[in-house]
C-alpha cells in the first residue's frame, strides 16, 4: 500500500485587526491552498464564519467551550478524516483569555487508523511577567505541552503539533528533544521568517520591528516530512494576517 500524504497548515490569523482590509485575502488563501488539516490561532467568530464558508468540504471541532471559537480550532477534510474525540487542555499559558492545548484525534478513512493533531498559542514575548522578570514562560508552557502530548498519544499513532510558539528558540528545541522535530528540521531546511508580514502588519516608521520564525509545525517519528514552506501569499495589497502561515506535507 502506498503511503497516505496529508497537507497541513498552521496559521495565526490576527484576531480581527484590520479585518475588512484582510478578509478577502484570507478567504482567497484558503480557497487556493485548501489544506487537508488546518490549525488556527487568534480565531474569532467573524473569522470562523469566513473559514466555514471558504472550506465547505471541511469539518471542525464543535464544542461549547468558548476557546474553540475565540482562540483556536482545527479543521479537517471530511472525505479523508472522521473525528474520534477532542479536548482542550490547560497547560498554564499566561495570556488572558481561553488559550489551551487544543487537540483532536482523527480517523484516517483510507487507513482505518488514527492521527493526533494539536495546536496552541503560547505567551507573547512582551507579556508583563516576562518583561518584569526576564524569565520566559514559554519554556514551562512547552514542557507541559510535551507532557500532555505524550499522555494523549497512542502507541505508533502519528502525532502533529503546530501553532504560534511566540519564540524562535525554546519551544521548538524542547519539542525536538522530546521527539517532535519541526518540518524544517526534518528536511534539513532553514526555517523562514513567519512574523511579521509587512506591510499588512502596519508598523509605522521608526517603530521597533520583529523578524522571527515563531510559528512551528512539528511531528512525531511516525510521520515522514515530504515538503515544507512559508507561503507569502498576497491578494492585491494585503496579506491575510500579520503572520505568515507554515505548511507541510507528511506521509504516514
Amino acid at each position: 500500500m502506498l503511503p497516505t500524504r496529508i497537507h497541513f497548515i498552521t496559521y495565526n490569523i490576527w484576531n480581527t485587526e484590520r479585518w475588512a482590509f484582510r478578509e478577502p485575502a484570507l478567504r482567497k488563501f484558503l480557497e487556493v491552498f485548501n489544506p487537508d488539516v488546518l490549525c488556527l490561532q487568534e480565531l474569532r467568530r467573524q473569522s470562523q464564519q469566513l473559514i466555514d464558508e471558504a472550506l465547505p468540504n471541511h469539518e471542525r471541532v464543535r464544542d461549547r467551550f468558548v476557546g474553540w471559537t475565540s482562540e483556536s480550532n482545527i479543521y479537517w477534510r471530511e472525505a479523508m478524516f472522521a473525528e474520534v474525540e477532542h479536548g482542550a487542555e490547560d497547560v498554564g499559558i499566561k495570556e488572558a483569555g481561553h488559550r489551551r492545548l487544543f487537540w483532536v484525534r482523527l480517523n484516517v478513512k483510507e487507513l482505518d487508523s488514527s492521527i493526533l493533531v494539536g495546536t496552541a498559542h503560547l505567551t507573547h514575548q512582551r507579556h508583563p511577567a516576562e518583561s518584569a522578570t526576564g524569565v520566559s514562560p514559554r519554556v514551562a508552557e512547552a514542557r507541559r505541552i510535551v507532557q500532555e502530548l505524550k499522555r494523549l498519544n497512542r502507541k505508533r499513532e502519528p502525532l502533529f503539533f503546530m501553532g504560534d510558539m511566540n519564540d524562535p528558540v525554546h519551544p521548538p528545541s524542547i519539542l525536538h528533544q522530546a521527539g517532535y522535530p519541526s518540518c524544517f528540521a526534518a528536511l534539513g531546511l532553514q526555517p523562514p521568517t513567519t512574523f511579521k508580514a509587512y506591510p499588512t502588519a502596519n508598523v509605522q516608521p521608526r517603530r521597533p520591528v520583529m523578524n522571527q520564525c515563531i510559528d512551528w509545525l512539528v511531528a512525531s517519528r511516525e510521520a515522514r516530512a515530504v515538503c515544507a514552506s512559508v507561503p507569502q501569499f498576497y491578494l492585491d495589497d494585503s496579506a491575510p494576517s500579520d503572520h505568515w502561515p507554515v505548511q507541510a506535507v507528511y506521509e504516514i
